[in-house]
């Protein structure tokens, strides 16, 4: 009897297999919707980064291209300013010319005319810096007082010589050394390393002896450390440089050298306002988008700092001299 009884009850065990499948086939799936989870994350949090920021490079690029057109306007304006004078000028050398043929022989209006000139001549440095301009109106004057002929006012043609010459030599030194230096400077821009993305630091090693743990933490480490490879979480500040994709790294370059070369032609214009403002904008655009570690863009951005000292300091001459022996002259005559 007893035998019998074993016999019949030794198939009982068999429901425990069964228990453990299903057991397995759970946690299967839910590792599967895990990462099925995860992978939507991941995909959602790419296309929208990308997304953003396309939208911030776009908006940079517009600001620029704005800022731009902008600065091309002024210039037309400050163009035309410089015509208007110049016609102004030009005007009033037409009337003195009709005045002498009017009033001969006409002692006092030429000197009264060049007294005006000279005025226009010292305004036109003092305030707006415009030396081609001075420069026309102190020949004028010149012009004026040798047709007056008379050899009281010798002492005050001199002192016009010598601010023509200064003038000259301050058109020179201003224009010599700090144009061609805008010109290396925007040839190398061609080769200016851009700022590129950060290396983000590796993973540690893992554990020394994985085979020691449990086999349902090794697969939650193991499915954790590939979820956590696919997607890189970096907090930078609001005043990082911005990135530039390889496609607009030739915009980035191209408004960095008409940066440079609308610099230079101010310079050449002796319009140092607008140097200052061109050379500013060429600093803040290389420190956006430059890598300002390298050593050729901080050579580079040293020769900038240079350039913007030399035309702060740059020492206007004093022309009013001529001006002050003319009237003094006028008040002794009268």
């Amino acid at each position: 009897m007893t035998d019998e009884t074993e016999k019949t009850s030794l198939p009982a065990p068999s429901p425990a297999p069964r228990r453990a499948r299903s057991v397995a086939g759970g946690l299967a799936l839910l590792l599967s919707l895990v990462t099925l989870i995860g992978l939507g994350y991941v995909w959602y949090l790419l296309s929208y980064k990308s997304h953003i920021v396309g939208l911030d490079v776009t908006r940079s690029f517009q600001a620029q291209s704005q800022a731009l057109i902008q600065l091309n306007t002024k210039i037309a304006s400050l163009e035309q300013t410089q015509a208007a004078s110049r016609k102004a000028i030009a005007d009033l050398a037409q009337r003195q010319a009709s005045l002498a043929t009017a009033n001969r022989p006409g002692r006092h209006w030429r000197v009264r005319a060049a007294a005006d000139l000279l005025l226009i001549a010292n305004d036109q440095l003092r305030f707006q810096h415009n030396v081609p301009l001075a420069l026309l109106a102190l020949h004028q004057a010149q012009r004026e007082l040798r047709r007056q002929d008379d050899p009281r006012l010798l002492p005050v043609r001199k002192a016009i010589l010598q601010e023509i010459l200064r003038l000259k030599a301050l058109r020179h030194q201003h224009t010599s050394t700090m144009a061609l230096d805008l010109v290396v400077l925007a040839r190398s821009a061609r080769t200016l390393p851009l700022s590129l993305p950060r290396a983000f630091p590796e993973k540690t090693a893992a554990a020394a002896n994985p085979a020691a743990l449990p086999f349902w933490r090794r697969a939650v480490d193991g499915i954790w450390q590939d979820f956590t490879g696919l997607i890189r979480i970096h907090k930078e500040p609001v005043h990082e440089r911005a990135l530039l994709a390889p496609k607009r790294a030739y915009f980035a370059r191209e408004n960095l050298q008409i940066r440079l070369y609308g610099a230079q032609l101010a310079l050449l214009e002796h319009r140092p306002a607008l140097v200052a403002a061109d050379l500013g904008a060429a600093d803040r655009w290389i420190r956006r988008y430059f890598d300002v570690k390298a050593r050729s863009t901080q050579a580079v951005l040293a020769k900038l700092q240079d350039i913007r000292q030399k035309n702060q300091a740059l020492k206007w001459p004093d022309i009013s001299q001529s001006l002050h022996l003319l009237r003094r002259l006028s008040r002794a005559a009268s």
